[in-house]
């Protein structure tokens, strides 16, 4: 399958794919998760996918229902517990979002990925030696630190990651995520916006130098004019030309690392 024929995560629903919700029991408290399931005869692999920090959305929906459907089984923890942004759609309170990601605990976030993790392994149907984590913004600095914290990571997928560095460190960030680069196992993709303030070329060339360091294969992709969050659907937001790139990039890294059967573009 090129690059033209791999469908968009445009669309939550589909024939081969099947949705449900689960809770995983991360140290003794409760994360609610979606789960997208492929009809594909298993065992598939498994990618634990890190929400944007506006919360469970029709956008991570339809990033996992699509990735199921080109053959991986995914799962979503909500690193929020429910309690997150009250509207999920709406890309513009930028208030209430930011008021939710000071209060974030990162340590659970990071453990929550790692129950979905875990719960993929559970399944008869998915392959525990084929198993990724991807994420975006906020849920791909969670996707970060589960793949620096699990040695059976076989895949980073890692969209413009909103904390390399946290404002200060505490109980509930104590560590630099950036700081745990070194023990990565797995295969990193890094995708950033050449215009992303949250990445500038000097800390592009930190994370660069880091993973060539410490002997880690990546893969570090750029878009051109792309700023943060290029991929999420808000239009202030949104640049149609390096999402659709991206989201190439990244299917077929982890089609290279984990090796998933993909179905026919008109399937």
């Amino acid at each position: 399958m090129n690059g033209a024929d791999i469908p968009q995560p445009e669309r939550e629903h589909y024939d081969d794919v099947t949705p449900s919700t689960v809770t995983l029991l991360v140290e003794g408290e409760r994360t609610p998760a979606m789960v997208f399931h492929p009809s594909s005869p298993g065992p598939v692999p498994g990618i634990a996918i890190g929400q944007e920090a506006t919360g469970p959305n029709t956008f991570i929906r339809s990033v996992a229902a699509t990735l199921a459907h080109l053959g991986y089984a995914t799962v979503v923890p909500d690193y929020y517990h429910g309690g997150g942004p009250s509207d999920p759609e709406n890309y513009e309170d930028l208030d209430g979002i930011v008021e939710h990601m000071a209060d974030l605990d990162f340590r659970r976030g990071a453990d929550d990925m790692i129950a979905g993790i875990d719960y993929l392994k559970s399944l008869a149907s998915v392959d525990p030696q084929r198993l990724g984590v991807w994420g975006y913004c906020t849920g791909a600095t969670m996707a970060l630190l589960a793949a620096a914290l699990d040695r059976t990571v076989r895949a980073s997928i890692l969209f413009y990651p909103s904390q390399p560095r946290f404002t200060a460190l505490g109980v509930k960030t104590p560590i630099h995520p950036i700081d745990l680069i070194w023990n990565i196992r797995s295969p990193v993709l890094w995708i950033t916006g050449e215009a992303d303030p949250v990445w500038p070329s000097d800390l592009l060339a930190e994370v660069r130098q880091r993973l060539t360091r410490w002997h880690i294969a990546h893969r570090i992709r750029t878009y051109p004019n792309a700023g943060h969050a290029f991929c999420s659907p808000a239009p202030t937001l949104h640049h149609a030309d390096a999402a659709r790139a991206a989201w190439v990039d990244a299917v077929a890294f982890v089609a290279t690392h984990l090796g998933a059967t993909a179905p026919s573009a008109g399937a």
